[in-house]
């Protein structure tokens, strides 16, 4: 009986000592990875997925355990950490802040019947590492374990920081002066004949649902056409009003705009997909000066971006 006792005993050692040599092997990182902005240290029982439409659609996918896998994403957002952890997940998601890391870092728990996984995101200056796995019972407590570590080994490797980007942007058809408050930046796409484009927003919101909205551009084109940019502005409110559905509260007149009169066309669309639901504002304008058309285009949520736009429209000075 001793015998069975101790032969028993001495295999439950060996399960003991494997399960916890396996949990080591899968959630101690020690392989050294990288993002264009971030380096962090993986479990060298995690096994990279190569898959070339994985990588260019989801990031770096890590296989692990028993058939579990772990997501590696960098994203950016010119949201605060704690507003973009916001924006993550379900609305009634557990979020929480996870202390001990070098840089700022949230968990995102979500459990319900059209999400079950587990998020944890870190970053800092609009640059996030986001981290996902699935919510299974073995899986997932071997995937939110290693993840814990992860984050704990996360460094910042980029030069762009937001404390050194201007406020200031000058060139020979305006000036824009945002302060700390916004930022611009060069138009991502310019159409033929853009001379000059910039685009102003939130530097960095601690408002989870101001990452896109509002948003103001300016741009000036080479061209001096009162009559087809008159007819441009025709075009559009002839489209929205002629589509109620998706468009209300059309408006097609003149307003000053920095002092000159320009064509102006207004239209709003209610997204009732968003909890709550908003009323997304479209305001576009444009004057003749100096052989050159100058525009603006603005969108904002109703009864809530109002004053941030005038701000925005309050940065710029025509040349």
């Amino acid at each position: 009986m001793n015998k069975i006792t101790i032969i028993i005993g001495a295999a439950a050692a060996v399960i003991a000592a494997s399960a916890v040599g396996y949990t080591y092997y899968m959630t101690h990182p020690s392989v050294e990875c990288t993002t264009d902005s971030f380096s962090f240290k993986v479990p060298r029982g995690f096994k990279a997925d190569d898959n070339e439409y994985i990588q260019d659609t989801y990031g770096q996918m890590y296989k692990y355990g028993f058939g579990g896998d772990i997501i590696i994403t960098e994203m950016d957002s010119n949201q605060t950490p704690r507003a973009f952890a916001e924006s993550i997940g379900e609305d009634d998601a557990e979020r929480k802040k996870i202390d001990g890391t070098p840089l700022e870092c949230y968990n995102i728990e979500n459990n319900t019947k059209h999400e079950k996984d587990n998020v944890y995101l870190t970053g800092t200056d609009n640059h996030f590492l986001v981290m996902e796995t699935d919510s299974s019972f073995i899986n997932g407590l071997l995937g939110d374990m290693a993840m814990k570590n992860i984050v704990k080994t996360v460094k910042y490797t980029s030069d762009y920081r937001l404390a050194d980007l201007p406020d200031e942007y000058d060139n020979e058809y305006f000036h824009i002066s945002t302060g700390v408050k916004y930022s611009f930046s060069d138009f991502e796409r310019k159409e033929e004949g853009v001379l000059a484009g910039q685009t102003i927003r939130y530097r960095e919101s601690d408002d989870k649902d101001k990452d896109y909205y509002p948003v103001l551009s300016i741009g000036v084109l080479d061209s001096a056409d009162a009559e087809k940019n008159a007819e441009n502005y025709d075009k559009r409110y002839e489209s929205k009003i002629n589509d109620p559905e998706h468009y209300h509260s059309v408006v097609r007149d003149k307003q000053e705009l920095f002092g000159y009169e320009a064509e102006h066309v207004h239209f709003e669309h209610f997204d009732d997909y968003k909890a709550p639901p908003v009323t997304q504002v479209y305001d576009m304008k444009s004057f003749i000066k100096d052989g050159h058309t100058y525009y603006v285009n603005m969108t904002y949520i109703k009864d809530r971006d109002e004053a941030d736009i005038q701000e925005m429209l309050d940065c710029i000075s025509i040349k």
